[in-house]
């Protein structure tokens, strides 16, 4: 086998089955890709993207100790990035935070007057 982890290859769909699509990246090599690693969309049905006997460029992301061989097609498109998109962060209100607090507080004290009148009678 020549691929190598990080590789970006042509291969050719032989087999599909619900959880992916084993691709033949070599007369010698064929490797799995997850239906998790066809499309940067959820992919439901996997006969929906990819047909046997198509070619597909495909990303080398594994290679386990047993020789099996993982493969993604949506990280070998060339906008694809491994890094994660930091998450927008909340901008604390503390305008909002008190408003908060002082309604709390001012349910805490009408239930406790809710609370005494209730023992006094």
């Amino acid at each position: 086998m020549s691929a190598q982890v990080g590789d970006v290859v042509t291969g050719k769909v032989v087999k599909l089955q619900d959880f992916g699509a084993f691709v033949e990246i070599d007369a010698e090599t064929t490797g799995l890709v997850h239906i998790s690693e066809v499309h940067r969309d959820f992919v439901d049905n996997i006969h929906a993207y990819l047909t046997e006997g198509q070619e597909v460029e495909v990303k080398v992301v594994g290679i386990k100790e047993d020789g099996r061989i993982d493969l993604s097609i949506k990280r070998a498109e060339p906008d694809w990035s491994d890094e994660p998109k930091p998450r927008p962060t909340a901008k604390v209100d503390k305008e909002f935070n008190q408003r908060l607090r002082k309604f709390m507080h001012q349910s805490d004290m009408i239930q406790g007057e809710v609370r005494k009148r209730k023992r006094s009678t």
